[in-house]
């Protein structure tokens, strides 16, 4: 009897088991319904790997656009690297004269800040950065890491070797001067895009026989590069008309771009720009810094100022917590904040040597600290209209919301002097909210995001400002909405062309 209860026993324990856990299996690989295993990478599955290993009209050709400090800097009349190589000599000593003259922009009362221009090019996307010390070359990842991504996709690289049984380049950097104004950017890679078209045009023509095909390209940018990308994606190659009004918004850019992939991008600006523009800038800890009299040359840094609206830099004493007009000329001046700073006339010395007294290179600052904040206050407005993009455009953002990130600054009224008092949720650069352009920011709470920028999908990761191009779960995702999340463009493309490769 004993042995019958036991076999019984026995019997229902297995059922229980199997009823509460599921079919059990030998397979040692089989997964679990109870494990909790997590996995650093995956393992793509046969119709991923078809879709990586697939060439042809209907993938659409990658264009990366980097961000902030993204492109190496060279010196068409020296030869020197300006910007994405640093010896011992720099973090010992300092700078040279010669090298903060090569990296501020020319600045002059009679010229407009596109009339500016220097010497300087960027000559490549800046893959990693090079550091020697001491004889010991240091390279510092860049995007290095997302460009292997790409390519691990199967997208093929210009200027790398193509793969077997590959017929063109279908992956394509988009490296400009980081320095310059963002509009004159987005013209630029305009530019940029109809030599890529005519590139693919021709290869599918002689590959399929197409005449004219209309080449759409998956854009992914990095940081600033959002802002070039978003910029061009709503006004193409216009520039921000002189009157101060709003440029036209047609979607022009919406012609050659399918989808829109924005990375850690600072759309409602970030506090370290302000931060920076009076502090100076410091890479590295170890690094020395750039004095604010030379980056505040640079027409990029306010136009990444963060938005009023979001009250990032009040004055202490001010009992409702209004927030300090950023764009306008005369707080700087009043609170001797960047290029309004009279102590920087030192470095303005160096960086414009034939002016003679300081009365007129502080003139000379002065007018093109106003010339660049006003344009950053047109150029942010019009990345802030609220306008659904065409249908056939795909928005994606990713962002990381896991590092302590400076969100608001108290100044002291009386000396200009401020203390960063606040801290939230991003990526140690870009606030979560401001990638999202999330209007809540600064203003009364409200259940719903609120961001005039119509987005498809919003990713947030545990990573840091240039951790999320490498994040494994940024590159699964990326590489899916790619290559099997179609467009209605290439909806269209499948039903035109579908005996076509």
């Amino acid at each position: 009897m004993s042995i019958i209860k036991n076999a019984l026993f026995t019997s229902l324990t297995a059922l229980f088991v199997v009823l509460s856990f599921g079919c059990s299996s030998t397979d040692p690989s089989t997964g679990s319904y109870n494990s909790a295993a997590v996995y650093d990478r995956p393992l793509y599955s046969t119709i991923a790997k078809n879709s990586m290993a697939y060439e042809g009209i209907y993938r659409n050709p990658v264009i990366v656009v980097h961000g902030f400090l993204g492109a190496r800097l060279k010196s068409a009349t020296t030869g020197d690297t300006v910007w994405g190589y640093m010896t011992g000599r720099e973090t010992v000593s300092g700078f040279a004269d010669y090298q903060l003259r090569q990296l501020a922009l020319p600045m002059a009362k009679d010229k407009t800040l596109k009339e500016l221009k220097d010497h300087i090019y960027a000559s490549e996307m800046l893959e990693s950065f090079t550091v020697k010390v001491l004889g010991m070359q240091f390279d510092v990842n860049a995007y290095n890491k997302m460009l292997d991504m790409l390519r691990e996709a199967g997208y093929n690289q210009e200027g790398k070797p193509l793969p077997k049984n590959k017929h063109f380049n279908s992956l394509f950097t988009f490296y400009y001067d980081w320095r310059r104004d963002i509009p004159e950017n987005a013209a630029r890679l305009h530019e940029f895009i109809l030599q890529k078209r005519a590139y693919i045009q021709q290869e599918y023509k002689k590959l399929y026989g197409i005449d004219n095909y209309n080449v759409q390209f998956d854009v992914i940018a990095h940081s600033m590069g959002g802002m070039v990308s978003r910029y061009y994606l709503r006004y193409g190659n216009q520039d921000l008309p002189a009157d101060g009004s709003m440029p036209k918004l047609d979607w022009f850019g919406s012609n050659y771009i399918d989808k829109l992939v924005i990375v850690g991008t600072p759309n409602a600006g970030y506090l370290d720009t302000f931060v920076e523009l009076t502090r100076g800038l410091q890479i590295e800890p170890q690094a020395p810094v750039y004095p604010t009299a030379v980056i505040g040359t640079f027409p990029t840094y306010y136009q990444m100022l963060p938005l009023n609206s979001t009250r990032s830099v009040v004055y202490a004493d001010d009992p409702n917590g209004k927030a300090v007009n950023l764009f306008d000329p005369q707080e700087w001046i009043k609170n001797k904040w960047g290029l309004a700073d009279p102590n920087n006339d030192e470095i303005l010395k160096k960086i414009m040597p034939d002016i003679k007294t300081q009365e007129e290179r502080r003139a000379i600052a002065l007018d093109h600290l106003n010339k660049c904040l006003k344009r950053a206050k047109q150029f942010t407005d019009a990345l802030r209209v609220d306008a659904a993009p065409p249908d056939d455009v795909n928005l994606y953002l990713f962002l990381g919301d896991a590092v302590p990130t400076r969100r608001a600054a108290a100044v002291d009224r009386s000396n200009g002097t401020y203390k960063v008092t606040d801290y939230e949720a991003g990526d140690g650069k870009v606030l979560a909210s401001s990638a999202r352009l999330d209007e809540r920011e600064g203003r009364k709470w409200t259940p719903f995001m609120q961001s005039p920028i119509k987005w498809q999908t919003v990713v947030h990761l545990n990573a840091a400002h240039m951790g999320i191009t490498l994040s494994q779960e940024f590159a699964d995702n990326v590489v899916f909405f790619l290559l099997e999340n179609p467009t209605k463009n290439q909806q269209n493309s499948m039903k035109k062309y579908l005996k076509t490769p």
